[in-house]
Formats: structure tokens, C-alpha cells, sequence
């Protein structure tokens, strides 16, 4: 005769429900607010193509950049130096300008000083852009969230602005 016991799975939903319930009770939401500041002018280039497309699709296809761009309080170069976006972004699409991009974005000052955050999603020109918070240091140990960027207009040729906004659980 077989023994069944009813309560077993009711018992493990109830240890799995209070388990994550207390996780998410001692987390914290913080939401950032800062621009990256990218320059394609050599000799001080802060992003560059690393590998070049080998097919004749127009759009650069299969090419790689890197970047170390900086992080910035403001819109303005002289604002407030923050950190670093430091990353990498192939081109992945054969029908637009669109880019897989993986950013740490490194904090050297202020209040996160020596902390990080990890963000990773699709890149493209046409409006604002979410992506992926998928883990951070320091005070972001462990961080989830989501960012939006917003590429800024009027930026001097050869550079590149854009507003974030992080929502960061951690």
C-alpha cells in the first residue's frame, strides 16, 4: 500500500513563499540619475572599433566596439566626473543599427564610490532605450533593476551624450 501524504507540496510552497518574502524585505530601491559622455575624436578617443565587419551589409554588421566612457553628473564635459561606462557592443542586427551592449558602470566618486552596476540589453538610435540591470558591487551587490537612456541632440560632432535614469533594487 502506498503512503501519500497531501501536505508535502503545500509545505514546500509555504518554505519557498517565506523564504523569498524575507529576501525582498531587506532590499532597497534607489534610482540614479547621470550622463555618459562618449568621444569618437582621436587622439582621445573613449570608444573604438575593435573588429570591422566582413560582410558587404550595410550597417556594420558583425563589428565590435569597445568603450571606456565617462560618467558625468551632468550633460555639460565639465560637470561633475562620476565614473566610468566601461564595456563592449557588437553590432547584431542585419536590418537596423542596433547593438547588444554590456556596460559596468564603474562609480570613483560621490556616495558609490567603489561600487558598480551591470547592465546589459539592445542598443538602438530611435527613442529612448531600456536595459537589463543583471548585478552590481559594493553597495549594488546583488542588484536587479532596470536603466533608460535617452541619446541627447546638439552634442559637438565626434561625441556622444546620453541621459540615464538606473532603477536599482539591491
Amino acid at each position: 500500500m502506498a503512503y501519500y501524504c497531501s501536505f508535502r507540496p503545500s509545505l514546500l510552497f509555504l518554505f519557498f513563499f517565506i523564504a523569498t518574502s524575507q529576501a525582498r524585505s531587506d532590499s532597497n530601491t534607489t534610482h540614479l540619475h547621470f550622463f555618459v559622455h562618449e568621444n569618437d575624436n582621436s587622439p582621445n578617443a573613449t570608444a573604438i572599433t575593435v573588429v570591422n565587419s566582413t560582410t558587404s551589409n550595410p550597417g556594420g554588421f558583425g563589428s565590435i566596439g569597445i568603450f571606456d566612457d565617462e560618467l558625468r553628473e551632468g550633460s555639460s564635459a565639465d560637470s561633475k566626473l562620476i565614473g566610468r561606462a566601461q564595456g563592449i557592443a557588437p553590432e547584431v542586427s542585419l536590418s537596423e543599427a542596433a547593438w547588444l551592449v554590456l556596460i559596468d558602470f564603474v562609480f570613483t566618486d560621490g556616495e558609490y564610490n567603489g561600487s558598480s552596476l551591470t547592465v546589459v540589453g539592445r542598443a538602438t538610435f530611435g527613442g529612448p532605450t531600456e536595459r537589463s540591470i543583471i548585478g552590481g558591487t559594493g553597495k549594488f551587490r546583488m542588484a536587479r533593476g532596470y536603466t533608460i537612456n535617452t541619446l541627447l541632440s546638439g552634442a559637438p560632432a565626434g561625441r556622444l551624450i546620453a541621459e540615464y535614469d538606473a532603477y536599482i533594487v539591491h
